[in-house]
């Protein structure tokens, strides 16, 4: 039982996790290399003890002049030696840093939208930063000094009790307390890293928030209260920061003491064992030697224990995210079926902690290559409905199928490389605008032709040729370089680029005039014959040739047919267009 225990914390253990896991040839060199390089490091003050030893006698050069190359030899074998633990070590330890933000990226883009509404852009920033470069510090760094130290608690003192049991028993009179001291110290490094790596994702957060909504805060002059907040922030992320250097600031000397404190027993003893030839003058130079070289330890042994709790700290909060599991996963892989139907046969849905359903007992069957087109007023379900396509958004089992398959049988990433998916919010990345467009595409034959087609097909060709570097500017953060309409237009040409089976357009025409609307359905309805193409939108007129329209009140469809039926109903669809009609006719 002991050794399951044990075997289990080892395995949960930051350094075997992050390093030895993994890179465990890396750990065994760098160890072998680092116990090679301190195993010397023992031997020049025993040379020095050797050579005052040989001066207080009879001088004998040629001892000398060995014991002198020896040393030399020692110094230049321990360069190479350093060289190879630092390769090993700190150089693996940017391969492990490399490891854990690629898994943890790799890892949030498999999560839904309910994990993004639990940890915000400027949290995850931090983690994704800060916490990763804690860890690297301590598999690397920390990890390095803490075996350095532990070996030379072990090979220091019975060297030291070998040359005078006596004097070594009084200078290790302190050491006990050492080990106390460091358990309690690094207990409160924990507590207090933890708060301040919390309060820097609280002002990661904050700042984001301002750069991304700039226009806001300028429009509504509230740049002054937002500088107070940030202000606010970072005096709190100061005084934790204060309340950390504390503790941390304490190891190092507390050891270091505790060995001068050896050091000026050893003056006060030792001196009066070698006047009284107890022991020789070498043997007390070599005995302070080595004493001095247990500062180092003791000192190692504080930075390595904040470096190793910091890591520990640092890797809890990334475990967090990481232990996140995906609401929507692949389930058997099947691959996807092109030009399918899709059918949602009695659907519910409502999201985790609410009462009210957001659709309710949805059937409805759309033939592959129809024309649909979704209406109803806000809030009535048609975004949802649409974002369980693509599994933007978890589907219930045997509630929505593909040609008759289950929609959660089928491959998530060939699911979603069929469907061209234009949500209601728009988002551009700060790239040229023809890397945006081509963005999901791989094919370098479709790069080279399709751009300009596209940005025809989405009437924006003309308005592209009027900026200065044409479909080769960059784009701002967010597209900020652009007007509404055209970001929406180049989502849409963005969509379309990947030639998707079905195309679903969630109201991304918003920022449009009606008239520009209905030349990019017509357009694309054109072009992409054969493809089924889902319309959301409040513009009733744009979709009146549609194959089937559905109106949707209150989460459930109340009415489905064509242009003309729904009139005839004379029932909601009616009075939306009705209404459409009437707002158009204002306008002009």
């Amino acid at each position: 039982m002991f050794f399951k225990n044990l075997r289990r914390f080892w395995e949960k253990n930051l350094v075997y996790r992050v390093f030895i896991k993994k890179y465990k040839r890396y750990f065994i060199i760098g160890t072998i290399s680092l116990v090679a390089i301190d195993i010397i490091n023992i031997f020049p003050p025993l040379v020095i003890k050797k050579a005052l030893d040989i001066l207080s006698r009879e001088v004998n050069l040629t001892e000398i002049a060995t014991l002198s190359f020896l040393y030399l030899f020692i110094s230049f074998f321990q360069g190479i030696c350093r060289y190879i633990w630092r390769m090993n070590f700190i150089g693996t330890s940017f391969r492990c840093d490399y490891d854990i933000r690629m898994a943890f990226f790799k890892h949030i883009e498999t999560l839904s939208g309910k994990f993004f509404q639990k940890y915000k852009t400027g949290d995850l920033m931090s983690r994704a930063t800060n916490d990763i470069s804690a860890v690297r510090m301590a598999v690397g760094p920390g990890l390095l000094v803490g075996l350095d130290a532990v070996f030379y608690f072990f090979v220091i003192p019975p060297i030291i009790i070998y040359l005078s049991p006596r004097l070594s028993l009084y200078t290790f009179l302190l050491m006990p307390l050492i080990p106390f001291i460091a358990y309690k110290i690094k207990n409160v490094i924990d507590k207090r890293f933890r708060m301040v790596q919390e309060q820097f994702s609280r002002i990661s957060e904050k700042v984001q928030e301002n750069i991304s909504g700039i226009r806001v805060v300028k429009s509504f002059n509230i740049s002054q209260q937002e500088e107070q907040t940030i202000l606010r922030l970072g005096k709190d992320f100061m005084r934790k920061n204060l309340s950390l250097a504390i503790p941390q600031a304490l190891l190092g000397p507390v050891f270091e003491y505790t060995t001068y404190m050896g050091i000026i027993i050893l003056l006060l003893i030792g001196g009066g064992m070698v006047i009284e030839g107890a022991i020789t003058l070498g043997t007390l130079v070599a005995f302070q030697r080595y004493i001095s070289m247990m500062v180092w330890p003791m000192t190692a042994t504080g930075w390595s224990i904040s470096l190793l709790q910091r890591g520990n700290a640092s890797m809890k909060r990334v475990d967090e995210v990481m232990n996140e599991k995906p609401e929507i996963i692949s389930k058997n892989a099947l691959p996807y079926v092109p030009q399918g139907d899709i059918e949602f046969r009695d659907i519910s849905i409502r999201y985790e902690g609410k009462r009210e359903w957001v659709l309710r007992g949805i059937n409805v069957k759309i033939s592959a290559g129809q024309r649909v087109a979704i209406v109803g007023p806000i809030g009535s379900g048609k975004s949802t409905l649409v974002n369980l396509i693509p599994r933007i958004i978890p589907v219930p089992g045997q509630s929505l199928f593909i040609n008759g398959t289950d929609i959660n049988t089928i491959d998530l990433k060939a699911l979603r490389k069929a469907i061209g998916f234009v949500p209601q919010e728009t988002f551009l990345f700060s790239e040229r605008i023809v890397d945006n467009v081509l963005f999901g595409v791989e094919d370098e034959k479709i790069r080279g032709y399709c751009v300009h087609e596209l940005i025809r097909m989405v009437a924006i060709e003309r308005e592209m040729e009027e900026l200065p570097h044409k479909l080769e500017t960059y784009l701002g953060e967010r597209g900020a370089n652009l007007s509404g309409g055209q970001k929406q237009r180049l989502t849409i040409a963005r969509a379309l680029a990947i030639n998707p089976h079905i195309i679903i357009l969630d109201d991304c025409l918003s920022a449009v005039d009606a008239r520009v609307e209905e030349m990019i359905i017509k357009n694309i309805s054109g072009c992409f014959l054969g493809r089924t193409i889902i319309v959301v939108t409040h513009r009733l007129p744009a979709i009146k040739s549609f194959d089937m329209i559905i109106v949707m009140k209150n989460g459930m469809i109340v009415e489905k047919g064509t242009h003309g039926q729904l009139i005839k109903l004379n029932g909601v669809y009616t009075s939306l267009y009705s209404k459409e009609v009437l707002e158009e006719k204002l306008v002009q």
